[in-house]
């Protein structure tokens, strides 16, 4: 603590980032401030005057760092990329969009395709969301597709191969131009009569429609001008669907937020052409405490980085900090200015109304969920205990595997489930230092007393800290009582069953060396625990497979001075194995680039003096 108190100590009033570490020298927040000494001080005085989140954050701190930067803008973009990086856990942190569907058009190809996706890439597509919901996305397309029939499939398109129509074809889906039946102009018209639609530009669709309509009437093409004139009704009718929120048809996005005592909702209403046009929103779980200008502060910084399309104007429920500098940041990323403002009266404050009662919606439906979660696993874990009579409910389950490749990489996983969900953070893996034989109990053995020994000795680690209601253990009856034997020596009491498998390795039975259960009694008994136990095998082949990729890249050249990774590298690619180069002629080695008749030498009396394989 003397290092941090120092550092505190010589902040400077410079406006900057700072970065605060836990014990293990991991970051767990990162912050901006217009005067550093002002703002990272302010966390450690004032106790009386904190929210939980903050009381546990600081509690957590052990080392503070700092980056002085010459802006406020500086560190907001600063800032933002240190959390994008580092996810540290007491940042607000948006879900990774890639978790929600996109429209896409891949305007980069000669004849676009319209396809629902959930990663966005640098490769000239034009992306249209994030929606909610799968079904809105699929949705939307079929309605974009009726009414501009742009192709969703994967065919390569040549002008001199003409292909068979498919299926879309024949209900108006697509408009074939694998088989010529419309012109790349044509199409391309088509594809940006869809992107406008899609950026609710309709008077401007609508317009051209119109005029296409009016060319190919005079030219007496009056099937295809009917098509067009059906086009046109079907946007009007959707369009007098949508309320009128500006008759200046202004572009602008509207952010509000609500909270409880423990999460916030986010929700951001967008206006195109002075039309209501779409709404998102997000959950910020474990922010409620957190003040709303910061929290829409964080927000559209991440928000509006993550490819969301940045309006002229953007209306906000309540005023950040650092306006001024948010406003330079997406002006610099739009091309032109951006202004943000905070409404107080008139249809812009309506609108903030609106959204702040859809971020409320948003944060219900969040919460209606979570207890219905709740009370499934509540009456799970309930069962559970009645089943294996255990003293009180299972909220804090440990489950273990191991996992080993001969006697090399002999490693143990430790997974573990609070109130029936897995605790990620609180994953824990053993590399076996006593255990070195293919020996499932005595690796069981030696992952419990490590485990227990950190406990009994006052670990600070949140993961060794306290004792679970529940022990599982991958395997049988023996497994059980290894386990057990641990606990007897170490004078704990804590119940251990093992998750017994089939012969085709599924889930079967709970046994706790005594007596036992057959999961298939119980559905939700059974599904419970064979996702923990796929959990804990998952985590514990995933670190053997990891130790097991490095030792199979290691090699006897890594032992040799002058060799490193770059020219072991291109050893390997001229001769394929280390055998192979022991066996080559001095001269041949000689000539691989970078290596030279002196290392050359050296290479070939190391392999021959180590008789080594790969």
């Amino acid at each position: 603590m003397n290092e941090l108190s120092e550092t505190l100590k010589n902040l400077p009033e410079l406006p900057g980032v700072y970065i605060m570490r836990d014990e293990d020298g991991k970051i767990i927040y990162v912050g901006k401030a217009r005067i550093l000494k002002n703002r990272v001080r302010s966390y450690f005085q004032h106790r009386e005057d904190r929210d939980a989140k903050t009381t546990r954050l600081v509690s957590n701190v052990r080392f503070l760092e700092y980056i002085v930067t010459r802006t406020e803008e500086e560190a907001l973009i600063l800032e933002n990329t240190l959390i994008k990086k580092h996810k540290p856990k007491y940042n607000i942190l948006l879900k990774d969009d890639k978790t929600y569907p996109y429209i896409r058009i891949t305007t980069q190809e000669e004849f676009p395709r319209v396809e629902m996706t959930r990663k966005i890439e640098n490769d000239g597509s034009r992306y249209f969301g994030s929606f909610v919901k799968v079904n809105a996305v699929k949705e939307s397309m079929e309605l974009l597709r009726r009414l501009f029939p742009i192709r969703t499939c994967r065919r390569q398109i040549t002008p001199d191969k003409k292909q068979r129509p498919c299926l879309y074809y024949h209900l108006g889906l697509c408009s074939a131009p694998c088989a010529g039946m419309i012109s790349r102009e044509e199409y391309n018209d088509l594809v940006k009569n869809a992107i406008a639609f899609l950026e609710g530009r309709h008077d401007e669709v609508i317009k051209k429609l119109k005029e296409e309509m009016e060319k190919l009437a005079e030219e007496l093409k009056f099937e295809k001008a009917a098509v067009l004139r059906d086009r046109i009704k079907s946007v009007n009718e959707l369009y007098k669907k949508q309320a009128v929120y500006s008759l200046k048809f202004e572009e602008r996005d509207i952010i509000a937020t609500y909270a409880n005592d423990y999460h916030c909702a986010v929700s951001v209403l967008s206006v195109r052409d002075g039309r209501l046009t779409g709404k998102k929103s997000f959950v910020l779980e474990g922010f409620g405490s957190s003040p709303p200008g910061e929290v829409i502060e964080t927000f559209m910084i991440q928000f509006y980085d993550d490819g969301a399309k940045i309006p002229k104007e953007i209306a906000l429920q309540y005023e950040p900090e650092y306006m001024e500098g948010i406003s330079k940041i997406l002006s610099e990323k739009r091309g032109s200015k951006v202004t943000l403002l905070v409404p107080k009266r008139g249809i812009k404050a309506d609108l903030i109304d609106m959204a702040e009662q859809n971020a409320k919606e948003e944060l219900e439906l969040f919460n209606r969920k979570v207890l219905a979660n709740q009370a499934k696993s509540r009456e799970v874990l309930g069962k559970l205990q009645d089943i294996l009579r255990l003293d009180k409910l299972p909220s804090v389950i440990e489950a273990y595997d191991i996992s080993n490749t001969g006697s090399t990489e002999i490693v143990a996983s430790m997974v573990v489930f609070i109130d029936g969900k897995p605790e990620t953070q609180h994953y824990r893996r053993f590399k076996m230092k006593a255990a070195t034989e293919q020996n499932d109990y005595a690796s069981m053995q030696e992952t419990l007393l490590r485990r227990f020994n950190r406990y009994l000795s006052g670990s600070n680690d949140e993961a060794f800290s306290d004792l679970p209601d529940l022990i599982l253990v991958d395997g049988g009856a023996q497994h059980v009582n290894a386990a057990k034997e641990v606990l007897e020596d170490l004078g704990i009491n804590v119940p251990v069953w093992g998750m017994a498998k089939d012969d085709k390795h599924r889930s079967h039975r709970l046994v706790n060396g005594e007596t036992g259960f057959y999961l298939n009694k119980d559905r939700d008994i059974l599904r419970f625990i064979s996702s923990v136990q796929n959990e804990a095998h998952r985590y514990a082949l995933a670190y053997n497979r990891n130790l097991r990729r490095k030792r199979m890249q290691s090699s006897a050249l890594d032992e040799i001075p002058g060799v490193g990774s770059s020219r072991k590298k291109i050893l390997m690619k001229v001769f394929g194995s280390v055998k192979k180069i022991k066996e080559a002629p001095i001269e041949d080695i000689a000539k691989v680039k970078g290596i030279g008749p002196k290392l050359a030498e050296q290479i070939k009396a190391y392999l021959n003096s180590n008789d080594k394989e790969p």
